[in-house]
């Protein structure tokens, strides 16, 4: 069985996933995870801050800076052999590694731990990264926005105005990330299998749906 949540902040997405993995015994794919994982395959540390901890900075931001910190006639993929290591060793550094390569980096990981089955992803674009993997099941959650600004500020104990600064970041780098990445409106419903808005929907009532929709997706593969 394969899910893949994505939510927005203050939506209680975090809550309902761990829910939702532990009542069908998934291994819960979170950031932390993917982010460990990114670690280990060398992706660097300041360029995973930059691309999995959004709301703090823009997206866009992030590439400009990345654009103007970088030299296009010389860069050359890590994968490949440098034409002029032998001659400029000395004088030419490792290429660092750019945030299209982070993400697909990314992208490896997600598909290789969904492909040994019974996982829940959460975030990381898995929604556009396993989009064609038979029976995955996808899932958006969703409230109103002065219900997430709300339980944000309960949550971090910041000011209602804090709260919605934070929260609207956060659905733009989000709305961007996917966007860029992926070419997709992360809440464009035909993405997904089912959405629940939770303004509407209590926690028990989102995770018992959500089990019986990866249940009935898993049986029809």
């Amino acid at each position: 069985m394969i899910i893949t949540l994505s939510r927005q902040l203050g939506s209680s997405g975090d809550v309902i996933a761990a829910r939702v993995a532990a009542a069908l015994g998934l291994l819960l794919v979170d950031r932390e995870y993917v982010y460990r994982a990114a670690l280990a395959a060398g992706v660097p540390d300041d360029l995973l801050q930059r691309l999995m901890y959004e709301g703090q900075r823009s997206l866009a931001a992030m590439i400009l800076e990345s654009l103007a910190g970088s030299s296009p006639n010389l860069a050359v993929s890590p994968g490949l052999p440098n034409p002029l290591s032998s001659v400029f060793a000395p004088l030419l550094p490792p290429a660092p590694m750019t945030p299209e390569e982070a993400v697909q980096t990314i992208g490896l990981i997600i598909k290789e731990v969904a492909s040994r089955g019974n996982v829940l992803i959460l975030g990381q674009g898995g929604q556009a990264w396993l989009r064609d993997f038979r029976g995955a099941c996808h899932v958006k959650i969703v409230a109103p926005l002065e219900v997430r600004v709300a339980r944000v500020a309960e949550r971090e104990g910041l000011s209602l105005a804090a709260a919605r600064r934070r929260v609207r970041a956060s659905d733009l780098a989000r709305s961007e990330y996917l966007a860029r990445y992926h070419g997709i409106n992360w809440l464009d419903p035909l993405h997904y299998h089912l959405v629940i808005n939770t303004g509407q929907t209590s926690v028990e009532a989102a995770v018992s749906l959500i089990v019986h929709a990866a249940q009935t997706v898993a049986h029809e593969a």
